[in-house]
């Protein structure tokens, strides 16, 4: 029995929201001393004395807590495969500190492999909002097993 999500199980109007409560400060400064070191992430001082006016977040650590919740929720109880890339990344607004951030995924588009009949590709959209203020937006594209893909893995 197969009861992760196959590609037939994603239709045309599937959406998923979800919620992050704001970063503190100090989330914020640890990811960047690792990830992104640049004044604005890493020191609340420098950061003030930016066209910022304060420290922010990392696009790069928003990007990732916002596919992180897409994954847990969705992907994880799926038969994804990985994906051939990312269409599109914006940052389109600084995140502060407490700033609670809502998101969205929506499934733009699914097509069936022209190449292996086991997969399809489902193209996502995901935006998230500070205040209803656009603050991240990113397409990207999944590839998963079809139910015929995942009985073959069973096998």
């Amino acid at each position: 029995m197969i009861s992760r999500k196959c590609y037939e199980d994603f239709h045309a109007g599937f959406e998923f929201d979800f919620r992050i409560a704001g970063l503190t400060a100090n989330e914020i400064m640890e990811f960047a001393a690792s990830y992104d070191p640049q004044r604005f992430h890493l020191d609340e001082n420098e950061a003030s004395e930016t066209h910022f006016g304060g420290l922010v977040a990392s696009g790069f650590q928003t990007q990732l807590l916002c596919f992180g919740a897409f994954c847990r929720e969705v992907l994880l109880d799926s038969w994804a495969i990985g994906a051939p890339g990312i269409d599109s990344l914006k940052w389109l607004r600084p995140w502060y500190p407490g700033e609670p951030l809502d998101g969205n995924v929506t499934l733009i588009s699914r097509r069936l492999s022209s190449k292996r009949n086991d997969r399809g590709y489902l193209s996502f959209q995901l935006r998230g909002n500070v205040d209803g203020a656009p603050l991240v937006a990113m397409d990207w594209v999944v590839m998963i097993l079809t139910r015929n893909g995942a009985a073959k893995q069973l096998e």
